[in-house]
């Protein structure tokens, strides 16, 4: 088979780009006899390639134009450009894959797509206002004219089905993994003096991920403001992760100046992955309240790295749990508080957590993740045929 993909963003941590990158690298390692064209933008080469390890079935093709070089005037014209030459490279493949509906060409037939999550058409207002209405205006007829919808999770699917009933039948649910890389190791602590932590012994409980309201960090911080005071003095609080949105970083810091002790709270950016891996591994446990994931990477890489984890018990973050995490309503903020005094204050609970946790880990893997996408893109391919 031959298969194109999109793949552009490679400077800037995501959700997406994690998925295309350790996907592709699953695909190139176990099906090789495949040939996977990566079309790139012209100066992203070096780039792209330097995101995967050496192979022979990974083919780049640095063809698309980055859309935002000329300003905004020219936007319009360089997206309808990179469509048509997309729609070429399609042509001349078994199958496109586009690893999110914003990079489904219009007009292709031999289309697949992966579909992350449906934030955007949930009333919520958790999305930007460009990705509210492009869901609004276009993932039905992408979702129509793909022969095959990954979803990164049953629960995806689910969501997908209860918005769109009428392509059931095209709906793979394909979960993600962590990178083999988050695993348990032996460190030192020392590494946290150079992010400005003077008191590297002292435990924290670590936060990674996006900084938005879905994400309700504010939910966290509110919930250990509410801890006894004896329990917060021994603990310190660590916030990785970046705000799309100025906005969101206001109301981000503001949860954090209306704490007791502030100064508890400790927020980095642009954390590399062996750096995040020690984050993880130090941790005295991890915290994840959000209000709605599409499948919730960074559980399933703390799990693996044997850090007990507290999360919510919504939408696909009680699938990818299970029974590895305590799970809590995240707008309860009196459970919150009861589980988190419960991960705090009891070994026994934490033990049994890392011990759940890296088993749970060990179920999901980037090798079934592919095996999964092979498996779907022969249907895609049985039905182009046809």
């Amino acid at each position: 088979m031959k298969i194109s993909l999109n793949v552009i963003k490679t400077s800037v941590y995501n959700g997406n780009l994690t998925y295309t990158i350790n996907l592709l690298t699953a695909l190139a390692t176990c099906f090789p006899e495949n040939r996977y064209q990566l079309l790139t933008q012209l100066n992203k080469k070096k780039e792209v390639v330097a995101s995967f390890t050496e192979s022979s079935a990974l083919q780049y093709r640095n063809i698309l134009a980055n859309e935002g070089m000329l300003g905004k005037k020219a936007k319009l014209f360089l997206h309808s450009f990179n469509q048509t030459v997309t729609r070429l490279a399609a042509s001349r493949s078994d199958l496109y894959h586009a690893s999110n509906p914003t990079d489904f060409p219009d007009g292709i037939t031999n289309g697949v797509v992966t579909l992350h999550d449906l934030i955007a058409l949930h009333p919520e207002p958790w999305s930007s206002s460009e990705s509210i209405k492009f869901y609004h205006n276009n993932i039905k007829a992408i979702l129509k004219q793909a022969k095959v919808v990954f979803t990164v999770s049953e629960f995806t699917k689910t969501d997908a089905i209860k918005h769109f009933p009428e392509f059931a039948h095209k709906y793979f649910p394909t979960p993600l993994a962590a990178n083999p890389l988050f695993r348990k190791i032996n460190i030192s602590r020392d590494f946290l003096l150079r992010y400005g932590i003077t008191d590297a012994e002292k435990p924290y409980l670590l936060y990674v991920g996006e900084i938005q309201p879905r994400k309700n960090i504010e939910g966290f911080l509110a919930a250990f403001d509410a801890l006894p005071m004896t329990m917060q003095k021994e603990l310190q609080i660590i916030i990785v992760g970046s705000a799309k949105r100025h906005e969101n970083l206001r109301q981000f810091q503001n949860a954090v100046a209306a704490m007791k002790y502030p100064a508890k709270v400790i927020h980095l950016q642009n954390v590399p992955t062996e750096e995040l891996i020690k984050l993880y591994n130090a941790a005295y446990a991890f915290i994840y309240l959000s209000h709605y994931e599409g499948f919730g990477l960074p559980v399933i890489e703390a799990m693996s790295c044997g850090c007990p984890v507290l999360t919510s018990n919504t939408t696909s973050l009680r699938e990818v749990a299970s029974d590895a995490a305590l799970t809590v309503n995240p707008d309860d903020k009196d459970a919150i508080v009861h589980a988190m005094t419960s991960i705090i204050d009891q070994s026994s609970v934490r033990d049994s957590l890392k011990e759940k946790g890296l088993l749970r880990a060990g179920c999901f893997s980037w090798k079934k993740t592919a095996e999964k996408t092979i498996a779907g893109y022969k249907e895609a391919i049985a039905m182009c045929i046809v």
